[in-house]
């Protein structure tokens, strides 16, 4: 039985206006993309360790990451053939380049998260999308280590697997993205209450009602699959192919960080 208008109305953020857009948006996506069926690629793996010189070499080349970090990663040195034009462009940049010198202030916390960014992309930011062409994953690989130096976190060894650091988060943001833009609360329900869902139409209920493999409890951590945070970065931003989780490419992977804060407290606190 779907809830009525009171069964959220003691959550003020979630009314009005822009819930109601924020959900009537969702719905329409993920209308649109029951089952979604697309692929679901994974970064490989470094099979052998890379010398930061490699990765300095591409910083400083083809990657063209010095353009607008720096050469080396020093903010105030860009490349000096770069004309006047661009130089004003990357100046005027909102939000700016990271000083990737400056580990305290950087938000990426495993080299799993750096090399989805720099393939992928940074939603709303001067970082887009590189091809295969023009990095190619062993470049990427590459880079990773030089990347560490700079930000003065360099190990004598290469882990064969990093550890599951938590991502930083804002709850309260992850909260509001829950239930308007991330159109979580469609499937999940209210605050995570699979029986409490979010006025929608009685077509889209019904095809939820219909779905081979049911929304997840995200209050059951016994239930859930993803092992830790970076597992869930990647299940929002990539989806569940065979299941109604589409990519979520409307959202920045700041939000997708705010959103697994949320999802901790949904847990309890749990893994």
């Amino acid at each position: 039985m779907r809830p009525s208008s009171r069964d959220i109305s003691h959550h003020p953020q979630y009314s009005g206006a822009a819930c109601a857009a924020g959900l009537g948006f969702a719905s329409v996506m993920l209308a649109g993309s029951l089952l979604w069926a697309g692929p679901q690629d994974q970064p490989q793996t470094a099979d052998r360790p890379y010398k930061a010189e490699q990765g300095r070499a591409i910083f400083n080349g083809k990657g063209l990451c010095s353009t607008c970090h720096g050469v080396d990663g020093h903010r105030d040195q860009l490349p000096p053939q770069l004309s006047a034009h661009i130089r004003e462009n990357i100046e005027r940049l909102t939000p700016a380049p990271p000083d990737l010198r400056r580990a305290d202030t950087l938000t990426l916390t495993t080299d799993t998260q750096r090399f989805e960014i720099i393939r992928h992309g940074h939603l709303r930011t001067a970082m887009y999308p590189l091809s295969q062409g023009t990095l190619s994953d062993e470049d990427i690989r590459a880079l990773l280590p030089y990347l560490a130096v700079i930000r003065g976190t360099a190990s004598r060894s290469v882990p064969t697997r990093e550890p599951a650091t938590p991502l930083r988060g804002d709850a309260a943001q992850g909260q509001q993205l829950f239930h308007e833009l991330g159109g979580c609360a469609i499937c999940h329900g209210i605050e995570g209450h699979l029986d409490r869902r979010p006025p929608i139409s009685k077509d889209l209920a019904q095809r939820l009602d219909a779905l081979p493999a049911p929304p997840a409890n995200l209050r059951d951590p016994a239930a859930l699959k993803s092992e830790n945070d970076e597992d869930r970065f990647l299940s929002i931003k990539r989806g569940h192919p065979g299941t109604a989780m589409y990519p979520k490419t409307l959202l920045r992977d700041e939000d997708i960080r705010d959103l697994v804060a949320y999802l901790a407290t949904l847990r309890g606190g749990g893994r």
